[in-house]
This record gives C-alpha cells, sequence and structure tokens, in this order.
C-alpha cells in the first residue's frame, strides 16, 4: 500500500509563477526523504532568487531607473539562469533516478551562480558572500558529508581565488556596474579571514547536522519497519478509514481475510462489509465523550467476501494522529467462522450423546415388546384368515420389521463398535464399494462415475466401517437423483499444512435447502418419507471415531456434496530386502 502523500505548505504558491511547476511536482517526492529534501531546498533557492530579484530592482531603481546599466545585464542574466536551472531541475526531480548526481549537479550550479553574484556585487567585500554558506547548506541537504565538505573546498578555492586576484590587480570587482574602491591589505585579510572562518564554521555544523539527521532516519526507518513488521505479522486484520468510512489501509490479514485488491482503497468500507456502518456509527457517537471511554463491543458479522460466506468478529476504535487529530477509525476484524464450525460441532456433539443416552434406554425397552408382537402377529398370519385380517397381519409385521430396524439404528449409533484401525488404500475401498453399489439391481439405472488421484497417500481408519460410511452416502445420493441420475465419487489427495484425503460423493439431485442443512447430522432428522433419521448421523459419528471430518455443500436445483477427510500417512518405509545366508 503506498504511503499517504501530501503536497508542500501552501504559502509557496503565493511565490512568483515559476514556483508552480514545483509545487506542483512535490507532492509525488514525500515518499523518498532524500528526493523531498532536494524539492525542499528548491524552493530555498526560489526564495533567495526572489530575494535577491527585489534588491536588485530597489538599488537599480534607488541609483539609476534604467536598468540597461546594470554591469550588461549580469545582474539580470544571472537572475533568469537561476530561475530558468530551478524550473529545469524541478521538472526533472520526479523521473531522476540517479539522485547522487543530480545533487551534485545542483550543488555546482548554486555554487557558479554565487560566485557571479559575489564578483559583480562588490567581489571580496560583497554583501552577498552569504551565497556561498547557502550554497554549502544546500550540500549539506542535498548531499552527504562527503558533497558537504566538497563544496565547501569549492566554495572556498574559488573565493580565496577571486579575493586573491583582485588584491593583485588581475581582476575587477565591480558594484552596480561601477568600480569597486580598493580595499586595504589588512581590511582584506580580515574580510577574507572572516568569511573563510565562517564557511567553516557553517560547513561543520552543517556536516554534524547531516551525519545526525542519518543517524535519525535510520531510527525512523527502523521504526517503521519494525511497524510494518507489527502489522504485517497480525493475526488479525485491521482496516483505517477516514472520516467518511472510506478505506485508507489495510493489513496483509486483512487483505487474506476479506480478499481485498489495491483497487479496494478509496472504497466505502459498507461496500465491502454490509452492515459495518451500524458498528461504526455508535463509535461516532463515543468519539465525542471523554477519552477515557471505552468503544463499543466486539460485534459478530455474517458477511459474503470474495472467500465465500464468513463470520468477522469486529472491534472499533479511534484513529488518530500524534497531536490527536481524528482521522477516522480503526477496524479490528478476526475470522471466527472456524470457530462458529466448532461451536456447532460441539453442540450436535452433546445434543447426540444426550439423544444417544436416551435412545439406549428406549431402544432395549422396546426391543423385547417388539419381538414379541412381531412373533404374535406371524403366528396368527399362518393360520387361516380372510383377506381383511391377513391385510392387517401383514401391516403389523412391516411396521414391526421398520420399527425393529429403527431399533437396530439407535443401538448402532448409542453403543458403535470401536474402530478396528488399520493402514489402507482409501481409493481401493471406494471402488471396492462403488463395486458391491453398482452389483445392486436397484443402483441398475444411476449413472455412477468414480475418479481417484493416480497417486494417493494411505490412512489409518477402520475399513469396514468406512465402506458403511460411502455405502450411505451412495444410497443418499441414489436416493436424492432417483433411477436415472448421477453420482459421482472422487478421491483425492490435499494439500496444505496437514495432508489429508478426501472422499467426495455428489449427486445432480435437488439439493437441501439452506435452513436444513444445520440439522441434516441430526439423529431422527431426515427429509424421506419413509427415514429413520439416523443414517447420517450414524455416519457423522463413525467419520469422528476414526478420527476424520466431514462437510456438506448444497445448492438447490443444482446437486449436493458431502466431503470426508482423513489425515493422511506418511509413506511406509520399505522392508528391507532378505539376504542370503552366508553357509
Amino acid at each position: 500500500m503506498a504511503p499517504h502523500r501530501s503536497g508542500l505548505p501552501l504559502s509557496s504558491q503565493s511565490l512568483a509563477d515559476a514556483a508552480r511547476p514545483l509545487t506542483r511536482r512535490t507532492a509525488s517526492l514525500r515518499a523518498d526523504p532524500r528526493r523531498r529534501r532536494i524539492g525542499v531546498f528548491m524552493l530555498v533557492r526560489l526564495v533567495v532568487l526572489s530575494l535577491f530579484t527585489v534588491v536588485a530592482g530597489f538599488l537599480a531603481w534607488q541609483y539609476d531607473r534604467s536598468f540597461s546599466s546594470l554591469y550588461h545585464g549580469f545582474v539580470w542574466g544571472t537572475l533568469v539562469v537561476g530561475y530558468a536551472l530551478t524550473i529545469v531541475f524541478a521538472r526533472m526531480l520526479p523521473r531522476v533516478r540517479d539522485l547522487e548526481r543530480f545533487a551534485w549537479l545542483q550543488t555546482s550550479a548554486d555554487i557558479v551562480l554565487a560566485a557571479v553574484v559575489v564578483q559583480v556585487s562588490g567581489g571580496t567585500d560583497s554583501g552577498f558572500v552569504s551565497l556561498y554558506l547557502i550554497a554549502v547548506l544546500g550540500a549539506a541537504t542535498m548531499g552527504g558529508g562527503r558533497q558537504t565538505w566538497a563544496a565547501a573546498g569549492a566554495c572556498a578555492l574559488i573565493y580565496g581565488s577571486t579575493s586573491l586576484l583582485e588584491a593583485l590587480g588581475v581582476i575587477e570587482a565591480t558594484s552596480l556596474g561601477a568600480p569597486v574602491p580598493e580595499l586595504p591589505l589588512g581590511e582584506r585579510v580580515a574580510v577574507v579571514t572572516r568569511t573563510l572562518a565562517g564557511l567553516l564554521g557553517v560547513t561543520v555544523l552543517s556536516f554534524f547536522l547531516n551525519r545526525q539527521l542519518a543517524s535519525s532516519n535510520l531510527q525512523v526507518g527502523d521504526l517503521r519497519a519494525m511497524n510494518e513488521n507489527i502489522l504485517r505479522s497480525l493475526s488479525s486484520g485491521l482496516v483505517g478509514v477516514d472520516n467518511e468510512g472510506r478505506i485508507i489501509y489495510f493489513n496483509p490479514a486483512a487483505r487474506t481475510i476479506l480478499g481485498l485488491r489495491d483497487q479496494d482503497l478509496h472504497r466505502p468500507l459498507e461496500e465491502l462489509l454490509p452492515g459495518v456502518d451500524e458498528l461504526l456509527r455508535p463509535l461516532s457517537t463515543v468519539l465525542q465523550l471523554d477519552a477515557g471511554r471505552r468503544g463499543p463491543e466486539p460485534s459478530e458479522l455474517r458477511v459474503s467476501t470474495r472467500h465465500g460466506s464468513r463470520v468477522l468478529r469486529l472491534a472499533c476504535s479511534r484513529l488518530r494522529d500524534g497531536q490527536g487529530r481524528r482521522l477516522g477509525q480503526l477496524v479490528e476484524l478476526q475470522d471466527v467462522t472456524r470457530v462458529h464450525e466448532l461451536s456447532e460441532q460441539v453442540r450436535r456433539s452433546e445434543r447426540l450423546a444426550a439423544v444417544g443416552g436416551l435412545a439406549a434406554s428406549v431402544a432395549h425397552e422396546i426391543r423385547n415388546p417388539l419381538a414379541a408382537i412381531s412373533g404374535s402377529a406371524e403366528l396368527l398370519g399362518s393360520d387361516g384368515r380372510d383377506d381383511e385380517d391377513a391385510r392387517l397381519l401383514s401391516i403389523i409385521v412391516r411396521e414391526s420389521s421398520r420399527l425393529s430396524t429403527l431399533v437396530t439404528d439407535m443401538l448402532a449409533f448409542t453403543r458403535p463398535r470401536p474402530p478396528q484401525r488399520a493402514r489402507v488404500s482409501m481409493a481401493r475401498v471406494a471402488e471396492e464399494t462403488l463395486e458391491h453399489f453398482r452389483a445392486d439391481p436397484a443402483n441398475g439405472a444411476l449413472e455412477t462415475h468414480c475418479r481417484a488421484d493416480a497417486e494417493l497417500p494411505e490412512v489409518e481408519v477402520d475399513p469396514g466401517q468406512i465402506r458403511q460410511v460411502l455405502w450411505n452416502l451412495l444410497r443418499n445420493a441414489a436416493e436424492a437423483t432417483g433411477s436415472s441420475g448421477r453420482v459421482e465419487l472422487a478421491v483425492r489427495a490435499l494439500g496444505g499444512g496437514e495432508p489429508e484425503v478426501e472422499l467426495a460423493v455428489s449427486d445432480d439431485g435437488p439439493g437441501i435447502s439452506p435452513d436444513r442443512l444445520d440439522q441434516i447430522f441430526d439423529p431422527f432428522f431426515t427429509t424421506k418419507e419413509r427415514g429413520t433419521g439416523f443414517g447420517l448421523a450414524i455416519v457423522h459419528r463413525i467419520v469422528q471415531d476414526n478420527g476424520g471430518s466431514i462437510e456438506l455443500s448444497s445448492t438447490e436445483d443444482v446437486g449436493t456434496t458431502f466431503r470426508v477427510r482423513f489425515p493422511a500417512l506418511p509413506p511406509a518405509a520399505a522392508e528391507p530386502a532378505p539376504t542370503a545366508a552366508s553357509s
């Protein structure tokens, strides 16, 4: 995410029109500290040129109202060159890559301009000799210590050389086109010494401040990197919004949880998390209270993200800058979808345990009377009876048999056989079960398919119980699709943190309505007219007892898919080859 960028202070826009290209470009320079410092010094140079323009104009008006007398236009030519170079440098700054050479180029131009202005405004005793000091400060601002000392050395060499040549009469200093009276030797030496001492002092101070600035920048960079690492490492998502509710920041965790993209910056958060405004609005009220008050308690919100439906726990807090000004709000979000799923599993397990205890007691009480009823009905049916009595007795026998099946399922659910685990190939178990399923005449018209990955790791389960699971799932799929439907059995390996093997049974039946999905594994719940409601409950219990997990996805008028996953085993070590015994 790009950092926040803002332009330079508006006061810079009150300068001459030449400043406008520079101020328009400095907004893009804040990301790079050195580039920003170069832009700031360009403004300083522009201010100095503006002041020099005012002074030169005043002096020209004071001594001669005709500007043509200003020493063949050197002063105004120098100003025009200074403005032109500043504009050119400002246009180049956003695109230049080698900032080191760019800084050296500007420092060289500053030194040359300072030398020209000093020479035409009095030479050794010029009132603008401080321009050399500004050139050194510019070198310290735009470059490093080496550039600062190099600029100071160049300024001292130029000023010392021109002063010496003036003293020897080789060159002549002027001021407003008129020769400058020659200074006595002692006074000249004092002026040069004072100027060089000031230049040395400014250089040493600039070098020291430059070193301090570099150290501070390094510390700020380290702190910024640490903050970025902290935000990057958080498992909770953080989303910053401005006072209008638009996204201004999100960390990698929020990107992962919500499926955010860079294009989502500056979008209203309400578009991505419908209903979040109801959480942010109470916080806006709390913001008006004293700072000691806490914001609203965390709330949960079910939303549809680019990764599917998620349950998020949201907590909101104030977002302020270093001066305490309110910038917006910070939304912390956690994906608690898995927690809800586990909570639902615990709730289902507790409910199944309660139902199981009751079912075990009831089954024992029902089984013996039921056997007596069924046996008596069969004995009565063996005697000669008219058609009406025979029909009624057959109903008793049939319903007693169905009730006996229900009692058997209840006992199988409440008193499951402990799994006898073994290392097996899930693909082989699936193929054998599907083969037996196809052999059933009732499934002759059903279209069945089996797909399995070429190389599958083995799992440690009870093969008999897994066959029972697959048989139940295949039977449910067949009953859901009808005699001419399509059922597919797929076996594949899943990567990720913990390798797994997945069994998926899919059908193209009518699907299951969303309001029934949470009850599908509950005992006594069935969507069939004559179902017992224990088939999928037993499947769920067997899968859990074998260390696996089962998931259901269904879309009405499209079909249903049951996914059963078991932890994959590492490849078995090859047995050592037998060696021939030596005789």
